[in-house]
């Protein structure tokens, strides 16, 4: 997963420019209307200026939602069709009579990895949910930031953590649905190659959680195929399943 952690750095170039966005809005406000360096609440009441901080808030964090998801789809779309490809050719090697060509995609297999609401919400509604957080956090900062009569230094590095803050959880977001889409590619190639029963093995280390250890040393594992638990088991699961043949 190392190009697409690699992508998803680059993509996180968004979030500064959005940051970039906001901090210039907010400067220009406090050029506009600030008495010796501070913004009062009361200030930003007069007239329209706080709704249209909203709205502009708003805008931003929209525009930044908007290229999010289509980075999302564009990634994981390109993450299932690698993993599903890279194990039906493993299959087939594995396995010499099976006639099946991994290289073509039955169609419909994408778009059912993307939209399955495995976690219970879909990464796009997970999305949405991120930047109405988003929001919510940067009007926060920022009438905390005018009653508390926050200079613009001030504002300005408290707004970064904000973003920053948000960052961090679209990058979660992405490693933990990029395992999705491996483990449902996994699923697809296992169940085309007629596999049964699959095998939960997780990482063999200290860090390994009590659920991964749990279900791995079930009585249940190698699971029935259709049985299996889902990957991944929580976000930053290193834990797989792998086809299972009996002796």
């Amino acid at each position: 997963m190392l190009g697409q952690e690699k992508d998803t750095v680059a993509f996180l170039r968004a979030y500064k420019s959005s940051l970039t966005d906001i901090q210039t809005y907010v400067s220009q406000l406090y050029a506009k209307y600030s008495t010796d360096g501070v913004l009062s609440l009361n200030d930003m009441y007069l007239k329209t200026r706080y709704s249209d901080m909203e709205k502009e808030i708003n805008n931003i964090v929209k525009s930044l939602g908007n290229k999010e998801k289509d980075y999302f789809k564009s990634e994981l779309t390109k993450t299932y069709e690698k993993s599903y490809i890279s194990t039906g050719t493993i299959l087939t090697e594995g396995i010499p009579k099976l006639a099946i060509n991994f290289n073509k995609i039955p169609t419909g297999f994408v778009n059912t990895a993307l939209t399955y609401p495995w976690s219970g919400d879909s990464y796009s509604n997970r999305i949405w949910k991120n930047k109405e957080a988003l929001i919510s956090n940067l009007k926060q900062t920022l009438t905390r930031g005018f009653i508390n009569g926050s200079s613009i230094s001030n504002m300005t590095k408290d707004l970064k953590g904000v973003l920053d803050g948000s960052a961090t959880a679209c990058r979660k977001l992405i490693r933990t649905e990029a395992m999705h889409c491996i483990g449902a590619s996994h699923n697809d190639t296992y169940k085309a190659a007629g596999v049964k029963r699959v095998k939960f093995i997780t990482a063999e280390d200290d860090r390994v959680c009590k659920i991964c250890n749990g279900i791995a040393n079930s009585s249940k594992n190698p699971f029935l195929i259709e049985d299996a638990p889902m990957i991944p088991i929580h976000a930053n699961s290193r834990s797989i399943s792998i086809p299972y043949f009996e002796d």
